[in-house]
């Protein structure tokens, strides 16, 4: 710990889930605006209110965290939320980019899986950037709830 009392994994974590909690309010709030301005209410693609929904999560996290607020379940909501986006980002590729997930028109991918998620992680630097950020998180936090409950 520094003189202030926060420690440099703290720290590091505090900073990804703010790189996080960024990129999918941003990304959610612009396309869901997209698709008011297009005339829909409510969007065809549920990705973009979820994704509002959990960047708004993160932030709220970041703040109770920041008041004083127990940590570990803190820490065991984001390791659940960041998951969720990981295993939705390569499951809503693997499953075909179906608007609402399990339902609608698709597309199916063919071949071996570790080029497949390979061409995702690598698809372009938004895609990079959220993925590196949200592994790093994933494992610091599992690190932060595991080093502070002994």
């Amino acid at each position: 710990m520094d003189s202030d009392g926060v420690s440099p994994v703290r720290f590091v974590a505090a900073q990804l889930a703010v790189v996080v909690a960024v990129i999918h309010l941003s990304l959610g709030a612009l396309n869901w605006t997209r698709w008011m301005m297009a005339g829909f209410l409510v969007p065809r693609d549920l990705r973009w209110p979820l994704f509002v929904v959990s960047g708004l999560a993160m932030v709220v996290g970041l703040f109770l965290a920041a008041a004083g607020a127990p940590r570990r379940p803190l820490y065991a909501g984001g390791i659940v939320l960041v998951l969720a986006y990981l295993v939705g980002y390569f499951g809503w590729h693997a499953g075909g980019h179906r608007p609402l997930f399990l339902f609608g028109p698709g597309t199916q991918h063919a071949g071996p899986l570790l080029p497949f998620l390979l061409d995702h992680l690598l698809a372009g630097p938004v895609e990079f950037v959220t993925v590196v950020s949200e592994v790093s998180l994933l494992v610091l936090l599992a690190y932060l709830l595991v080093a502070e409950s002994v």
